[in-house]
């Protein structure tokens, strides 16, 4: 009976390893259906198969879980191989949620079920199968649910790595769990291992995010340096002016004096406070950025990954970067702050451009490119064709644009999609 049964709820998480990884890149339209219904079909009959010979070689072992887990991961990759980052972190979302629902079951279900009755076949079957199908088959009824944590994950660069961590954390809660003592005291040991493991991952987390806020410290930090440098430099340049000046002065030469002060009075409103910080000088965005008159807006602009590489044309990146660079100093009015990065995740290239402008009202958010639409006085019909000019270029190549505003920024973020041919 526990045989048919075991055979039954296998297929079940089979089917969610499988299907998860088929759903979340088909209702994204990462893959075609034809597609996405090959790879479901190889991939559920791979899998299944690999389940089933791995328990008949192994038995009930330790290095079986472990065993499928690999197998199963490499599966995944070799029929997914165009979007395997994605699938991967579809996979592991399931095989977490599995294996969440077997320790759920050992550790509360069957325990309780195994009071109740001696019966060995009987207790596992109430307390570990049942429940376990009923749970599994509940997450393939919320699917939709689900599909919220992966989207929230597929945005996170460090989000695969992650979900690797945890997949084989609970391969080894498993494992230590039946080294240590079998099935006795299930409850208390992986509830310790768990512990420990989230311990590890939290602390792995946040290094990498101490990591992060160290890097752009320093960063920030070199820049001061260099304006202090500047600041010296100009302090030098006023200090002989000022000696030039008391020495016309002596000398009574006071018409020369007169023009001297205009000159100078001239230059120092020629000079900007803005603080540019460019960490790769010579790419199309920071040619951008020195093109523009920025009068006292502070820039940043940090390239994770070159601008250069991203598969369009540098007019059409360079007219993209320099519309909302300008409304952004438009919007701020000379003075501020301008953030722009570039980052890759999976194949998708991201450009964002932050200012600390004012908020874009809610009420307008979604028209702002459309064309003609336009905050400025427009007697003349020439404003309002900027942002509708972005939003064109960036989806005539493969791309998507998107604005998001509140008290203390406005974002602007371009993502051109499949971007590996040029990396």
């Amino acid at each position: 009976m526990n045989f048919f049964t075991d055979l039954l709820n296998t297929v079940i998480q089979v089917f969610i390893m499988t299907y998860f990884p088929y759903y979340f890149l088909i209702t994204n339209k990462d893959i075609d259906d034809k597609y996405g219904k090959k790879s479901l079909v190889i991939s559920s009959i791979s899998i299944f198969v690999t389940c089933i010979l791995a328990t008949s070689i192994f038995k009930n072992s330790n290095i079986t879980s472990t065993s499928i887990t690999i197998i199963t991961l490499i599966i995944i990759c070799i029929i997914y191989k165009s979007v395997y980052k994605k699938a991967l972190i579809a996979y592991s979302i399931a095989y977490l949620l599995i294996q969440i629902i077997a320790i759920l079951a050992t550790s509360i279900f069957w325990p309780i079920i195994s009071n109740i009755t001696n019966d060995v076949e009987l207790s596992r079957l109430l307390g570990i199968y049942i429940p376990a199908m009923i749970l599994e088959l509940l997450i393939i009824k919320n699917k939709d649910n689900v599909k919220i944590i992966y989207e929230s994950l597929t945005k996170r660069r460090a989000s695969l790595g992650i979900v690797f961590m945890l997949v084989i954390s609970m391969d080894f809660i498993a494992s230590i769990s039946m080294i240590l003592n079998g099935w006795a005291n299930v409850v208390l040991t992986n509830v310790l291992i768990l512990l420990i493991v989230i311990f590890i991952i939290c602390i792995s987390v946040y290094m990498n995010s101490m990591d992060k806020k160290y890097k752009e410290i320093n960063r920030l930090n070199n820049l001061l340096i260099d304006k202090n440098n500047e600041l010296k430099k100009i302090k030098h340049d006023y200090g002989s002016q000022i000696s030039y000046i008391n020495g016309l002065y002596v000398m009574q030469q006071y018409d020369r004096l007169g023009e001297m002060l205009k000159n100078i009075i001239n230059g120092n409103a020629e000079v900007s406070s803005c603080v540019k910080y460019i960490t790769n000088r010579g790419s199309i965005i920071s040619n951008v950025v020195e093109s523009l008159d920025l009068r006292d807006i502070h820039v940043v602009v940090d390239e994770e990954f070159d601008s250069n590489l991203i598969d369009i044309s540098e007019y059409e990146l360079h007219k993209i970067v320099s519309n909302i660079l300008s409304n952004a100093i438009t919007a701020l009015e000379g003075k501020g702050l301008i953030i722009i990065k570039t980052y890759k995740i999976f194949n998708s290239v991201y450009i964002s451009i932050k200012n600390n402008g004012p908020q874009i009202d809610q009420s307008i958010l979604d028209s702002i490119f459309d064309t003609g639409f336009t905050t400025k006085t427009n007697k003349d019909g020439s404003h309002g064709y900027g942002l509708h000019i972005v939003k064109e270029i960036v989806e005539n190549n493969n791309g998507k644009v998107h604005v998001s505003s509140n008290e203390e920024y406005t974002d602007f973020k371009v993502i051109f999609f499949n971007q590996k041919d040029r990396i």
